[in-house]
């Protein structure tokens, strides 16, 4: 069981459940990029804590806590902030159950998460943990001044021995530019010892594919797992890569969080020590299980033995 520490943003989600004939009906619940990664983690049996900002008094802020309690998450790391509210977001699925987000949050309190109090907790909780996990939206949402202390946490602990795990995940809408996500991201970068990166994010950064971006950064010391869209991976590291084949296809509801379960799954097996293979084979399972129900985050309580590292 390893002990992880995740930082991100949790939001309202607005999920489509179903139909009365007209407008879709939808259902509510708590999700966000690196909350699913970590609540998947939690379920994979690793010891989970969650930093984030979060309102404090109104319901939905109370319910982001109290999914992270029935989770078995630490809380805390949860900076609360009065008169504030979570961002929202609303999933719209086509006919193939590809997603597209819209958003609510300009007053989310995730930007004022970089207190002085927050961040000498962090750096505490982050220090003794085998992982600290943030994503490109992580970046992204916590504004200049939390990117840069963020940078020196990261920098910081990666220097006292604890692997920092990056997924890109580049969100064009959260950022000012492409430059400013660029010049971010490579901030962070020298300090991942995993990073997750997919063409989708590469191309429009960069102008290359994820596959030669790998092979750099694995040259310098990371682990990188490049993917493209013909689902195939290629696990890049100093001493070479693992190619892996596609896996089956399976017919996809909503592929909303599909990356973040195959992230946990990932992740959670590298860190119990199975090999490359064995791990990439875990994370396409349960990112084929996510894919098959509606919403971010599979049910409580449904089992994930088709990823469970051992």
């Amino acid at each position: 069981m390893a002990k992880i520490t995740v930082l991100g943003e949790c939001m309202v989600e607005l999920s489509p459940e179903a139909s009365d004939g007209g407008a879709p009906l939808y259902r509510m619940g708590y999700a966000g990029d690196t909350f699913n990664t970590a609540i998947y983690m939690a379920r994979l049996g690793d010891q989970v804590a969650y930093c984030t900002a979060l309102g404090q008094g109104d319901p939905f802020s109370e319910g982001v806590l109290s999914t992270m309690r029935r989770e078995a998450m630490d809380t805390r790391l949860v900076r609360q902030v009065e008169n504030r509210l979570p961002g929202l977001y609303a999933i719209v699925l086509d006919e193939h159950g590809e997603r597209k987000f819209h958003y609510w949050r300009e007053r989310a309190p995730i930007r004022d998460l970089f207190s002085a109090h927050t961040a000498d907790q962090l750096i505490e909780a982050a220090k003794a943990s085998d992982l600290v996990y943030l994503s490109g939206v992580t970046l992204a949402v916590v504004g200049d001044i939390g990117r840069a202390r963020l940078k020196d946490m990261l920098a910081y602990v990666h220097s006292r021995g604890v692997a920092v795990a990056l997924d890109f995940n580049y969100r064009p809408a959260l950022w000012p530019s492409a430059e400013a996500a660029r010049e971010a991201l490579d901030g962070v970068v020298p300090s991942c010892r995993y990073v997750s990166l997919s063409s989708e994010d590469s191309r429009p950064l960069y102008d290359r594919e994820a596959e030669g971006l790998a092979g750099e950064w694995a040259a310098a010391g990371a682990e990188v797992v490049a993917r493209d869209e013909s689902h195939c991976v290629n696990v890049h590291r100093p001493d070479g890569r693992t190619a892996t084949p596609a896996p089956g296809r399976v017919k996809a509801v909503d592929t909303t969080g599909a990356g973040d379960g195959f992230n946990a799954a990932y992740l959670s097996s590298r860190l119990a020590g199975l090999p490359i293979p064995e791990a990439v084979a875990r994370a396409h399972a349960l990112a084929a299980l996510v894919v098959s129900h509606r919403g971010a985050i599979l049910p409580h309580g449904l089992a994930l033995n088709v990823a469970r590292a051992s």
